[in-house]
């Protein structure tokens, strides 16, 4: 089971890297691991020139990494050896590397931090508030993945243990979760009862808390609702008689929705959306 954990979480951790490189266009990818004894050791990394960085051990409150496992915050230096904002204890190996602009994010997992993911540049160059939201995006989709993963662990236990009806959903029964709450929230905004819309809009939160992640960005119920329209493939106006209101009052909800959540298409938006636990 050890090994089984440790392969599916390096995995999505791999994944996550692979996918902030590419996102972001930033050469140096990395993720450190939080040891047993709150230190961190960098475990997996892309676009390294050097070892000086590989397995590196740190301990909490040093250097970027040590200060963001400490503060369970994102920190984000411009030039490593000369910010105030950390210490220096690593600053020779930070040079041997020739890192110099850094953004570190915690990964958070039940609360806990898990671990830490980094993006770096080896040139005096600024790392911005766009790409502190990228790697902050994929630090929540890693904690997304990793709290899954656990999730599907304690699932195989118990269909491996006393309770041999536990078992794992196949994806046309995870499809039809989505879909059934989707349609939950477009049946509650046709509930005009307060309370009873209240109850209805509970139950669709339940159905995703299983997986629910801290939000980052905050999505009105109202986006929601349109969000779900167009995870049910609905187009504007569709969704528009669905809710009804007007076919131009979806498209300012769906801008409002892609600008929060930094997509380009409906689509993305909906994956973005499930990605940070708002929808299933």
């Amino acid at each position: 089971m050890e090994a089984q954990r440790v392969k599916e979480d390096d995995d999505a951790i791999r994944s996550a890297l692979a996918s902030l490189k590419t996102a972001t266009g930033i050469p140096v990818t990395m993720y450190a691991t939080v040891l047993p004894d709150n230190r961190l050791q960098i475990s997996q990394w892309i676009g390294l020139r050097t070892p000086a960085l590989q397995n590196l051990v740190i301990d909490s409150g040093v250097g970027v990494g040590g200060r963001v496992l400490s503060t369970r915050r994102p920190v984000g230096v411009s030039d490593y050896t000369r910010a105030n904002v950390i210490s220096h204890e690593n600053d020779a190996i930070i040079q041997d590397e020739g890192l110099h602009s850094i953004v570190a994010v915690p990964v958070i997992v039940n609360r806990e931090v898990r671990g830490v993911l980094y993006v770096g540049v080896h040139s005096p160059v600024r790392l911005g508030d766009k790409v502190i939201e990228e790697v902050t995006m994929t630090a929540r989709t890693l904690e997304q993945d990793l709290a899954v993963n656990a999730a599907a662990r304690r699932n195989e236990g118990v269909r491996s243990g006393t309770n041999k009806q536990g078992r794992l959903m196949n994806g046309a029964e995870w499809e039809q979760i989505r879909s059934t709450h989707s349609k939950l929230r477009m049946l509650a905004n046709r509930i005009e009862q307060d309370d009873i819309r209240a109850e209805l809009e509970e139950l669709c939160d339940q159905m995703v808390a299983p997986v629910r992640v801290k939000q980052t960005t905050k999505l009105s119920a109202r986006e929601l609702d349109v969000l779900s329209c167009v995870a049910l493939g609905h187009t504007n106006l569709e969704a528009a008689e669905e809710m009804g209101i007007g076919a131009e009052t979806v498209k300012s909800y769906l801008r409002s929705v892609m600008r929060k959540l930094g997509a380009h298409t409906r689509y993305e938006a909906v994956n973005a959306a499930r990605r940070i636990g708002a929808l299933p």
